[in-house]
């Protein structure tokens, strides 16, 4: 069981190509088809009130130009890529500021998988954050984000998986599987657990460490209490001190990200992790 096909989304940036070994790495390790999408915006139009023909015209070339680096990008990471011995594929693609979610969305679809390739540490950028709000709530594919530029090469061999008993933690574990059944060590946390059939039930954690005992996944199930800590302030922290290289996680939101309605673990874990997050929504 493994990830046929791999999104691999990047903002334009001359020194992409420096960002895209994580994505060889996990493409090379699961035997897929990587596809990388590099995202460029279209440079907004000024307004200059009436009589503006002339600041039109230089928008154009602005345009053509912004268009023509991304070209050579494009090409520079074919080059790169044909030296690594994978199935890939570049696509380079402008999109109007804001509205990026679209254009990933529209690629995420037809893979298995999307993943994130930060330009930077911090604070997420325009790019990046509609990037990640297309991949989860319009495509339908799970998402990988790795919170920094240069990560482990190995991905996914000490695993916590954020495990509270709702179909968003499902979904995520399922989408999750291949990376599961291959990883050498699986944690499978729950905070605050509530036993109960409406909560998580007379055993927490015990049904679905069987569900995973039959996909031939070795599962530790490990309770905390928050003791008044942020649900994000414990996965970091168990993370942390599990050695965990993934955090598997349900994401949780009834809109977009740009409109701040992502749900707050998510977000808080979106911002702060320093591991990388498997989304699925």
């Amino acid at each position: 069981m493994s990830f046929k096909t791999i999104l691999a989304v990047a903002e334009f940036t001359e020194d992409v190509k420096s960002r895209l070994k994580s994505a060889v790495d996990l493409a090379r390790t699961q035997d897929a088809h990587l596809a990388v999408l590099l995202v460029g915006e279209v440079p907004s139009l000024p307004f200059y009130g009436y009589g503006g023909a002339g600041y039109t015209k230089v928008w154009m070339e602005e345009g053509e130009e912004w268009a023509a680096a991304l070209k050579a990008v494009q090409e520079d990471v074919e080059a790169a890529l044909a030296k690594e011995g994978i199935s890939f594929d570049v696509r380079a693609h402008q999109a109007i500021v804001a509205r990026e979610d679209n254009l990933v969305a529209r690629h995420t679809i037809y893979s298995d998988l999307a993943v994130i390739l930060r330009s930077g540490e911090g604070e997420l950028n325009t790019v990046e954050r509609q990037a990640i709000d297309g991949a989860l709530f319009d495509s339908g594919r799970p998402l990988l984000f790795l919170p920094k530029p240069d990560v482990p090469q190995t991905v996914g061999q000490n695993i916590l998986v954020a495990w509270n008993s709702r179909a968003e933690a499902a979904e995520a574990l399922s989408d999750a599987m291949p990376f599961l059944v291959g990883a050498g060590k699986v944690t499978l946390l729950l905070v605050d657990p509530v036993s109960g059939p409406d909560d998580h039930g007379e055993s927490p954690g015990a049904d679905m460490a069987l569900v995973l005992a039959r996909h031939d996944v070795e599962v530790e199930v490990r309770q905390v209490s928050s003791n008044g800590s942020t649900i994000a302030e414990v996965l970091n922290r168990e993370a942390k001190t599990l050695g965990a290289d993934l955090i598997v996680m349900g994401a949780y939101g009834h809109s977009r990200m740009r409109q701040t309605i992502l749900g707050g673990t998510t977000r808080e874990m979106l911002e702060e992790t320093a591991c990388p997050l498997f989304l699925a929504h």
